[in-house]
C-alpha cells in the first residue's frame, strides 16, 4: 500500500494536474489510456487498476459531497441498507461465529475450504450439525484447486448443497476450464476478486459462473460495479467482494443496496480495526443488512481521532 500511494503521488498525480473532469468515469478513461502502456511496460497492470478502482471510490465520495447528497439520494434508493453475509470464518469459529451472526439476521455463512487441515467434509459436516434453521452455507477454495481437484472436491460436497464455490479455480484458469467444471456440478460457481475487465467478467459468466464477484478496491471502483451490473447476463447474480477497511467496505455497501434483494454483500467476521474504528463504531448489523449513511457522500467521515490513531497504519 506504501508502494501504491508513492506511484499515486509521483506518478498519477502529475498526469492530473491542469485537467478538468465531470464525473469519476472520465478520470479514470484517461488515466487508461494515457498510462495502460507504462504499467504495462513496469508489470504492474493490476497495482495500476488497483489504484483506479480506489480513485474511482474517492472521486464518487468527493463528487456526492460537493453535490451534498448522499450515494442513496443521487442513485434514487428507497430502501438504503445493504443484505450482508459473514465470511472468513476459520474452522475453529464455527461453533461461535455461526449463532452470533445468525442472531443478527445474517443467513449466509462462508467458510473457507480450500486449505482446510482436516479435510473440507469433516468442516461441512461438523458446520451443518450446528448450522442455524433457515440459513445457507457458502464454500471458498481460494484457487487452491486443479481442475481434477475441482471436480472431485465438488463432487463430494454436493450432498450439503453450498450456496456457491468461489474460487474452485485460479482466476487465471482457462475459460474452457470453467466450463467443464461448471458442467460437471450442480453447484454454482463464483469468482470475481482477481477478476480485472468487465470483457472478462462478461467472458467468465459464459463460462459458467452464476456470481460475479467484483472487488471495489481492486478492480473498477464503484463505476466499474455498477457497468457490470447493467451488462449481467440473464441468472447472474453480483455479489461484492471485499476484505479491507470500512471506506472499500462502505463502498461495497453502496453497491449491493443499489442492486437491492438480488445482490448480497461480504462482511469479513474477524477483526479489524481500520474497518471497525475507522467511523467510531462498529457496523451495525439489524436483520442482516447494514444501512447506508445519511450524510452527503459515499461513505461517512471518518473522526478525528481514528485518522490520528491510524495515521501510520
Amino acid at each position: 500500500n506504501i508502494h501504491k500511494a508513492h506511484v499515486i503521488d509521483d506518478v498519477i498525480s502529475p498526469k492530473l494536474k491542469g485537467q478538468s473532469f465531470v464525473e469519476p468515469r472520465e478520470v479514470t478513461d484517461h488515466l487508461r489510456a494515457t498510462m495502460d502502456v507504462y504499467f504495462l511496460h513496469v508489470g504492474q497492470r493490476e497495482v495500476f487498476e488497483h489504484i483506479l478502482a480506489g480513485l474511482d471510490a474517492a472521486l464518487w465520495d468527493l463528487a456526492l459531497r460537493k453535490a451534498s447528497k448522499s450515494f442513496s439520494e443521487f442513485m434514487g434508493i428507497h430502501v438504503s441498507k445493504a443484505q450482508t453475509y459473514a465470511t472468513s470464518i476459520n474452522a475453529e469459529d464455527v461453533d461461535t461465529i455461526l449463532p452470533r451472526h445468525a442472531a443478527l439476521g445474517q443467513t449466509h455463512f462462508k467458510l473457507k475450504i480450500g486449505f482446510a487441515e482436516h479435510g473440507y467434509d469433516t468442516l461441512l459436516k461438523h458446520t451443518q450439525s450446528v448450522q442455524p434453521e433457515g440459513t445457507e452455507l457458502l464454500v471458498d477454495s481460494n484457487q487452491a484447486w486443479s481442475l481434477t481437484d475441482a471436480k472431485k472436491a465438488l463432487s463430494e460436497i454436493e450432498d450439503y448443497a453450498p450456496g456457491f464455490a468461489e474460487e474452485s479455480l485460479r482466476a487465471d484458469a482457462p475459460s474452457s476450464d470453467w466450463e467443464v467444471l461448471a458442467s460437471s456440478t450442480t453447484i454454482p460457481l463464483a469468482a470475481g476478486e482477481n477478476i480485472y475487465g468487465l470483457e472478462n467478467f462478461l467472458q467468465m459468466a459464459e463460462a459458467g459462473l452464476q456470481v460475479l464477484q467484483p472487488d471495489v478496491a481492486k478492480w473498477g471502483g464503484v463505476t466499474g460495479a455498477l457497468d457490470l451490473a447493467k451488462a449481467m447476463p440473464k441468472g447472474c447474480k453480483l455479489w461484492p467482494h471485499f476484505m479491507g477497511t470500512a471506506v472499500g467496505q462502505y463502498a461495497a455497501l453502496a453497491v449491493t443496496a443499489y442492486l437491492g434483494k438480488a445482490s448480497v454483500c461480504e462482511v469479513d467476521v474477524n477483526e479489524n480495526a481500520l474497518r471497525s474504528e475507522l467511523y467510531g463504531t462498529d457496523f451495525n448489523i439489524q436483520n442482516g443488512c447494514i444501512s447506508l449513511s445519511d450524510a452527503p457522500g459515499l461513505v461517512p467521515a471518518p473522526t478525528a481521532k481514528a485518522l490520528e490513531s491510524f495515521k501510520d497504519a
